[in-house]
């Protein structure tokens, strides 16, 4: 089982190994002696083709060391990784994109101490291939053995490539979006020095062609206070269906009852996207102090209410018991006197 267990992670391991593609005749990296450079002193391969095309292009492999080196050659797709950028297929999976249209005469090319074998290879555009970019890679590899714990040993795959971008005749269409997009506010008590806000999101590119992307986020309150940024970023070049995580910061966002984060992206070929999220951020402390001075004012008014009423209830029953004229009932009659 534990045995089972080293293998896994070795193969995990190889698969993650970092896709290099070399400028200039260096190494790839220190524990390398071999580099996989595209003919011409390209950085890469940039190709395009028509459905149905076939292209014949070639690829350098050099070997750094004082000893032959006999290399697998070959073609894999690129995929998309856990955190959205680009990696590899492992060596023992099938492409099926790109890579499955790259084709050499051999498997393996021994190069000899110090030497570069240029290496041709031909590319098949399927007559059905969609529209747009296919990335892949031509790599060059060896499984080399290495010794994990309890002196177990495996085989480690290790490579070394060169990307391929191929772009097929037809409709371009770039498209990006906004994903996924919250705010969160750890809202204060008092409005004084703020709190932090912090937005995140996702670009995803929806288009069928390669883009960069720039993106700018904003935070404001209600009736477009802005409370934080603009912020900025360059996001890395996403693939057709890659996408990208992002996190902002504001620091000093005062609670200004509503907040709101804009974030607008914009991409190379011309599209653009946009998105907003809210949260409430009630202001407890003026909201704590309005509540008392209504409380204040509407006991004064109550009060001023009922010594009113009480005023004007004593002033009534005063006039009643000052009043001089007769009660209710008595008859006074007036005659003439017979004498007079």
């Amino acid at each position: 089982m534990f045995a089972r267990l080293v293998r896994l992670v070795c193969a995990l391991f190889a698969a993650l190994l970092p896709l290099v593609a070399l400028a200039g005749p260096a190494r790839a990296a220190d524990e390398f002696t071999w580099g996989v450079q595209p003919a011409g002193g390209r950085d890469h391969f940039v190709l395009t083709a028509a459905p149905g095309q076939t292209l014949v292009d070639v690829v350098g492999v050099s070997n750094f060391g004082a000893e032959p080196l006999t290399l697998r050659v070959y073609a894999t797709d690129a995929v998309l990784a856990v955190d959205g950028g680009m990696t590899l297929l492992t060596g023992a999976e099938q492409p099926r994109d790109v890579g499955s249209w790259i084709g050499f005469d051999a498997e393996s090319y021994t190069i000899a101490p110090g030497k570069r074998a240029d290496i041709p290879f031909r590319l098949t555009v399927p007559a059905g291939a969609t529209p747009g970019d296919h990335t892949g890679a031509i790599v060059a590899s060896i499984k080399a053995a290495a010794t994990g714990p309890g002196e177990q040993r495996f085989d480690v795959d290790r490579r070394v490539g060169a990307r391929v971008y191929l772009r097929v005749d037809g409709p371009a269409l770039p498209g990006l979006a906004i994903e996924d997009l919250r705010v969160s506010y750890d809202n204060p008590l008092t409005m004084f020095g703020g709190a932090e806000a912090v937005v995140r999101y996702r670009v995803r590119n929806t288009g069928n062609v390669r883009t960069t992307a720039r993106v700018e986020t904003t935070v404001s309150g209600l009736g477009g206070w802005r409370l934080g940024g603009p912020k900025r970023t360059t996001l890395p070049e996403l693939l057709p269906g890659a996408t990208h995580e992002v996190v902002q910061r504001f620091a000093g966002v005062v609670p200004a009852g509503r907040l709101t984060a804009d974030v607008k992206a914009t991409g190379d070929p011309a599209t653009a996207a946009t998105g907003s999220a809210t949260v409430w951020a009630p202001p407890w402390l003026l909201l704590g102090a309005i509540v008392l001075l209504l409380g204040a004012l509407i006991g004064r008014v109550v009060r001023v209410v009922r010594r009113r009423r009480r005023t004007a209830a004593e002033g009534a029953a005063t006039t009643e018991a000052g009043d001089g004229s007769k009660p209710a009932g008595t008859h006074t009659e007036a005659t003439a006197d017979p004498t007079g």
